[in-house]
């Protein structure tokens, strides 16, 4: 009965309305951000959303953190000073952070320059969030570069109507060694608003903003005397609400994630030398997805079993009454309804949350 009362409590934290994503929840100037990095799971489930959704990626596991560090304008290099600091207001930007939308051409690429860092210079005006330019560290040295046509990236306010239709454009030239070009287009939605459900136990109220851009890309290598063009197309998802920085990102290119982190601490437990978390190998920690799960579609047990036997598993609704039943790792949910329901494993004792929707 506890175990029931356990997870009737976190049902009640799944009961989520509509937010509203303000300029004071965006990134601030002089704020670290501590991001873990996860592991995909194969049935892992990104591209589902909806009013009132829950996103349940608790069962992910972290391979290493990364740390964010967000800088007010005022602690920019003299030279980006003056190009997003100075007279334009088109170019006043508020922070900057790591940008990393450019592919890196280090010594593979052949370039005779060290490509150390890309940061991104981010202004909050006229009821947009945009990004106004990047600073391309070469050697130690710091080049701006304002875009040409502004990136903007989502309105402020962020609702639940919310989309955007834009276009952008930038050059970095970096004399003797690079040049490359970019044009894009740039479609968001806010797709779903509901409770995402993360590794570290922690839940958030968030709106899903889905943006897909369109790049025209080429780049001219002076020391091969060689060029290429080629298109891009990057779908990201972010889950946004009242954590300054996404409190979730997954970035895909050509339908593969190559980007999957969420802003947090490290879930409990060790990671081990393989980069994943250790509690996903013991004998009680299955894994029940995908999850949430479309109404009459077939969720999979993951992990070790602990038996030799083929598993017995029960599925209880949230007033304890077991509504199914059955052996192997296939839970169907045909004639379900939607809701929340505590799944019980035979050989393990183990129970997981299974979100029907």
């Amino acid at each position: 009965m506890k175990t029931l009362c356990f997870f009737v409590a976190m049902a009640a934290l799944t009961v989520s309305a509509q937010i509203d994503v303000s300029a004071d929840d965006l990134p601030q100037g002089g704020t670290n951000h501590t991001f873990q990095n996860l592991e995909p799971e194969a049935l892992f489930d990104y591209a589902s959303s909806g009013p009132g959704w829950i996103w349940d990626f608790s069962y992910l596991g972290v391979t290493d953190s990364t740390e964010v560090v967000v800088e007010d304008i005022g602690e920019a290099s003299f030279g980006a000073q003056f190009v997003f600091n100075g007279f334009d207001p088109n170019y006043q930007a508020d922070h900057f952070y790591p940008f990393l939308a450019i592919p890196d051409f280090g010594e593979e690429g052949g370039l005779p320059v060290d490509l150390e860092e890309v940061t991104g210079y981010h202004q909050i005006d006229n009821g947009l969030y945009t990004q106004v330019g990047l600073g391309l560290s070469v050697s130690g040295f710091e080049i701006p570069v304002a875009f040409e046509d502004v990136d903007e990236v989502h309105p402020v306010p962020l609702t639940a109507t919310s989309t955007l239709q834009s276009t952008a454009s930038y050059a970095v030239e970096v004399p003797a060694t690079l040049s490359y070009l970019v044009n894009q287009t740039r479609d968001s939605e806010v797709d779903g608003y509901g409770t995402l459900l993360l590794p570290d136990g922690s839940s958030h109220e968030v709106l899903r903003l889905r943006t897909t851009v369109m790049s025209e890309d080429s780049v001219y290598v002076a020391a091969l005397e060689q060029g290429l063009a080629f298109e891009r197309e990057t779908v990201t998802y972010l889950w946004l609400g009242d954590g300054g920085m996404p409190w979730m990102e997954v970035s895909t290119t050509l339908g593969i994630p190559t980007v999957i982190r969420y802003q947090g601490s490290a879930p409990a437990g060790d990671v081990n030398p393989d980069g994943i978390w250790e509690a996903y190998q013991r004998d009680d920690c299955l894994t029940l997805g995908p999850n949430p799960l479309p109404l009459g579609g077939v969720a999979l047990w993951r992990g070790h079993l602990g038996a030799a036997q083929p598993m017995a598993w029960q599925a209880f609704d949230l007033q304890g009454s077991c509504v199914a039943s059955g052996r192997g790792r296939n839970v169907a949910t045909q004639g379900w309804f939607p809701g929340v329901y505590v799944l019980k494993e035979g050989s393990t004792g183990a129970t997981r949350r299974l979100v029907v929707q």
